[in-house]
């Protein structure tokens, strides 16, 4: 593949198995794991517990309010973060429903978190 052109607009939202979240899968690399998607969280949704990634994970808001109770940290639209490979963080609330492009550079978790039911939706 040498090009690809998605309209982001026109693609369902993918419901995970953690309740009130959703995804735009935008492009996986089949071989190292890494990710582009776009990310809703429905307002008082969130990642229950801390967590680590394998991978470095990046986020772009483009709507809402997402916040991380433990640190204080509140994403607002512009708001760009970066989590490095391996870092714990979390929980996290959105406090608004909430919008982000997401993008890992590998796999996304270890192993299997347990907000997750099934092992598809932790890829």
């Amino acid at each position: 593949m040498r090009e690809l052109l998605l309209h982001a607009d026109e693609m369902e939202w993918t419901d995970k198995s953690l309740e009130g979240l959703s995804e735009k899968l935008l492009w996986r690399n089949e071989e190292t794991g890494a990710t582009i998607a776009l990310i809703r969280f429905r307002k008082g949704a969130g990642i229950p517990i801390k967590h680590t990634h394998a991978s470095n994970q990046f986020m772009y808001m483009l709507s809402g309010l997402y916040s991380y109770p433990d640190t204080g940290m509140l994403l607002r639209p512009g708001s760009f973060y970066l989590n490095e490979k391996g870092n714990a963080h979390g929980p996290t609330v959105a406090l608004e429903e909430t919008v982000f492009v997401e993008y890992y550079d590998g796999p996304h978790y270890p192993e299997r978190p347990s907000f997750y039911d099934n092992d598809e939706d932790a890829r």
